[in-house]
């Protein structure tokens, strides 16, 4: 049975509008819609086209801008109440946000004024976009959804013996020693055409950059014993929704990460709890570029 996201996130959404002024239980969050913290920041995204931090961040401007508006406190009591360290961060804030400064906002007589400022500036002309006639978007965001290419392939994977080295740390940061270390070790033993796999373990929204974890593998027989310091485990395969891309900058990984989530959740995919991987077909050491699939676990 086909899932829809945008119902399945609607109690999350009803949840956030009540209370964005709080601190975030993200497990609990995720239980609204009943799905694990490791996939939800990007179904999110897929579905709201704003991560779950620019969403609440959103809510805060919108109703500290009311507040101003409506009752004309001070900025920094304003700042502190939503979340903002002084006046300062909420200005950069609101300039960000709205192209309007908060003593803008606050010196409007009335409504008439309040919506005249708010056409001329940045967000009024996102709004204008965003009501255009023909456009079809989420009721609670005003998002029009990227329309990605339909390149997704659902792909089952057997299971496999790995070797793989852990790095810990940014992804796509310092791999280079691991897979140095890795391939000194299996070139000579003719393994290093063996399919390749970096595994994520952790969802960067919710873990520390230092402290994300990438297994670096290499797919090899049940009947080799990698030396000390390389280790082995089980890879269980499974089911995955993937996509396939060449990839000539790095800034493209995130995106196609996007593009594949996207693309699950038009098409109602279960995710599963596996930890999703990249395989690379072929990589191009001088150039950077790789041939490489995106793969994320589903039912």
């Amino acid at each position: 049975m086909k899932t829809d996201y945008s119902i399945k996130l609607l109690p999350v959404i009803r949840y956030l509008e009540k209370n964005f002024n709080e601190p975030l239980n993200l497990k609990q969050v995720a239980e609204l819609a009943c799905l694990s913290p490791y996939h939800f920041h990007r179904i999110f995204k897929a579905v709201t086209g704003e991560t779950l931090n620019e969403f609440i961040r959103r809510l805060r401007l919108e109703a500290a801008a009311n507040e101003l508006f409506y009752t004309k406190p001070n900025i920094t009591s304003v700042a502190l109440g939503y979340g903002f360290s002084s006046s300062q961060s909420l200005a950069k804030a609101f300039k960000q946000h709205f192209a309007l400064t908060p003593s803008q906002i606050r010196e409007c007589e009335n409504i008439h004024d309040f919506s005249v400022l708010l056409r001329s500036s940045k967000i009024g002309h996102s709004l204008r976009k965003i009501g255009h006639a023909g456009k079809k978007t989420p009721q609670y965001t005003g998002y029009e959804r990227t329309l990605w290419s339909n390149n997704m392939e659902i792909k089952t994977f057997e299971s496999s013996q790995i070797a793989y080295l852990r790095v810990t740390g940014p992804y796509g940061e310092n791999y280079d020693p691991a897979l140095g270390k890795l391939y000194s070790w299996a070139g000579p033993e003719g393994l290093a055409g063996n399919t390749s796999i970096f595994i994520y373990h952790d969802n960067p929204e919710i873990t520390a950059a230092e402290n994300c974890r990438t297994d670096l593998c290499l797919m090899i027989d049940e009947s080799i014993t990698p030396p000390q310091g390389i280790e082995v485990k089980n890879f269980t395969g499974g089911k995955y929704a993937t996509v396939r891309k060449t990839i000539t900058d790095k800034s493209q990984y995130g995106s196609t990460w996007d593009e594949l989530i996207a693309q699950v959740v038009d098409q109602g995919l279960d995710t599963d709890d596996r930890p999703c991987f990249e395989l690379y077909h072929h990589y191009d050491l001088e150039k950077g570029h790789a041939d490489v699939r995106f793969c994320t676990a589903i039912k």
